[in-house]
C-alpha cells in the first residue's frame, strides 16, 4: 500500500511538473503570406532582440517555434504585464516588420496560449538571395503649394525626428503643387523606406499610413506624390511652451520626451529641478506638441508618468499648443515604477569609439558588446575580446552596451 502511495505521488508531482513547464513554455504559431523565405518572432520575453529567434518552417505558408521557459526574460514579461511579440520576415532588421492590411504599423501582439496567428503583411519580405546594395539615392516629392517645408524620414536614418539634415530642397513651384528634392546614402536600397513631414516634428506627418518603398535599384531616383498631410508647420506662427511639473515626493530626475522631439531617445531632454522641487521644461519654436514625462533615460519606455485611474499604465500623451499653452503647470500623479540604478559609462581611457564607413568600431572589448537603435531594441551583439566592427549601419544614433557600460554614438 505504501509503494502504490508515493507512486500516485511521484506520478502526480511529475505531471504537475510537466504542467507547469508546459505552461511557462513559449508555443508561437502563425500563418505568413507568401512569399515568406523566412520567419523571425521578437518581443519582450528576449529583450526586443530581433536577430535571435527563427523559427522552423511547416510549410510555405507556416511557421512555428518553441520557447523554453529559460530563454524567457521573466523581467521583461513581468514588467509589461505579459509577453509582446511581434513577426518578422528577416532577422536583424525591424524593417522586415509585419504590418496590417494596408501597410500601416500594428500594435504589439499579446500572447495567449494556443494562439494561431496570421500575418497579413510584411512591411518587407527578407530574400536570403538578395545582396544588400549599399548606394546614394535621390528622392523627389511633389506636395500640395501650401506646404512650406518638406522633410523626409526612413530606414535610412533609423526613422529619428525631422531635422535639417533630412529637410529637402525646394526646387520647383506650380499652381498644382511643389517639388521637393534630397540626396542621401543607404546601407540597402533593397529595403529602403521613407515617409514625408511637412515640418520638423512627428506632428506634421503625411496623412497616408503607408510607407513609400524605394522602387527600384537599378535607378537612383525616384519621384513621389503626396497628397496631404496631418498639419503644416509654418515658421512664422511657432514659439516657445514652458511646462512645470509638479511630480512625486522622492522624484531626482525627470525627463519629457514628445512628438516635438521626434519620439527620439537620442533627443530626449532633462528638465530643470526647481527649490521647490518642480521640474521645468522648454520646448522650442514649436506650433503643437504631444509629451510625456519619464523619471529615467535609459533607451526604452518602461518609466513613464501614470494615470490616476489606472495607475499600472501609462497616461495618454499630453497636449500643448502655441500660442494658447505658452506656459503650463501640471502634476504627475505616480511613475509607472521607480528609477534604476544608472548604468555605467564607457571610460575612455580603456575604450576607444568611433564611427567608419557607416559601422561602428569599439576597441578595447573584453567580453560582449551589443548594438541598440535608439528606441532600445538590440539591432546586434557579439562575444569577443579587441576590437569589434559592427555591421553597416544607416545614419543615425545608436546605443552601444560595452562589458556592462553604455554609450550613444552617432553614424554619419
Amino acid at each position: 500500500m505504501k509503494k502504490i502511495f508515493t507512486l500516485m505521488i511521484a506520478l502526480a508531482s511529475m505531471f504537475a511538473l510537466s504542467n507547469r513547464t508546459a505552461a511557462a513554455d513559449l508555443v508561437f504559431e502563425v500563418e505568413v503570406p507568401t512569399p515568406t523565405y523566412e520567419c523571425w518572432v521578437v518581443g519582450n520575453f528576449n529583450g526586443w532582440n530581433n536577430n535571435l529567434h527563427k523559427m522552423t518552417k511547416v510549410d510555405e505558408t507556416h511557421y512555428t517555434i518553441t520557447i523554453p521557459e529559460s530563454e524567457i526574460n521573466q523581467t521583461e514579461v513581468t514588467k509589461d504585464g505579459g509577453v509582446k511579440y511581434k513577426y518578422l520576415s528577416g532577422g536583424g532588421d525591424w524593417a522586415y516588420v509585419e504590418k496590417d492590411a494596408e501597410g500601416a504599423e500594428i500594435s504589439d501582439r499579446v500572447y495567449t496560449a494556443g494562439n494561431k496567428d496570421v500575418v497579413i503583411k510584411w512591411a518587407l519580405t527578407f530574400n536570403p538571395k538578395v545582396e544588400p546594395i549599399p548606394m546614394d539615392v535621390t528622392i523627389n516629392a511633389f506636395v500640395p503649394v501650401d506646404v512650406i517645408d518638406l522633410y523626409i524620414v526612413g530606414t535610412f536614418n533609423n526613422w529619428t525626428i525631422p531635422t535639417d539634415s533630412t529637410k529637402m530642397t525646394l526646387t520647383e513651384t506650380t499652381p498644382d503643387g511643389k517639388l521637393f528634392t534630397v540626396t542621401f546614402f543607404t546601407a540597402d536600397a533593397n529595403k529602403l523606406q521613407y515617409k514625408f513631414c511637412a515640418g520638423p516634428a512627428w506632428d506634421y506627418e503625411q496623412t497616408s499610413a503607408k510607407n513609400y518603398a524605394y522602387p527600384d535599384v537599378t535607378q537612383t531616383s525616384a519621384t513621389e506624390v503626396v497628397a496631404g498631410f496631418k498639419k503644416i508647420f509654418d515658421p512664422t506662427k511657432v514659439g516657445n511652451i514652458t511646462i512645470t511639473a509638479t511630480v512625486p515626493a522622492g522624484t531626482e530626475r525627470v525627463w519629457i520626451m514628445g512628438s516635438h522631439l521626434g519620439w527620439n531617445w537620442a533627443n530626449l531632454q532633462e528638465g530643470t529641478k526647481n527649490g521647490d522641487g518642480t521640474f521645468t521644461f522648454v520646448a522650442t519654436n514649436v506650433m503643437s506638441m504631444e509629451y510625456r514625462l519619464y523619471n529615467w533615460n535609459t533607451p526604452e519606455w518602461a518609466f513613464p508618468e501614470v494615470g490616476e485611474a489606472d495607475p499600472t499604465k501609462e497616461r495618454d500623451n499630453r497636449v500643448a499648443t502655441f500660442p494658447e499653452n505658452t506656459t503650463i503647470a501640471i502634476t504627475v500623479f505616480a511613475w509607472k515604477q521607480a528609477a534604476p540604478n544608472a548604468l555605467p559609462s564607457l571610460n575612455s581611457d580603456k575604450y576607444k569609439v568611433y564611427s567608419n564607413n557607416h559601422s561602428v568600431v569599439v576597441e578595447g572589448v573584453n567580453s560582449n558588446v551589443e548594438v541598440y537603435d535608439i528606441s532600445g531594441r538590440m539591432i546586434q551583439s557579439a562575444a569577443l575580446k579587441g576590437t569589434f566592427k559592427s555591421k553597416q549601419l544607416n545614419a543615425g544614433f545608436y546605443v552601444l552596451k560595452v562589458d556592462g557600460a553604455t554609450q550613444k554614438v552617432s553614424v554619419k
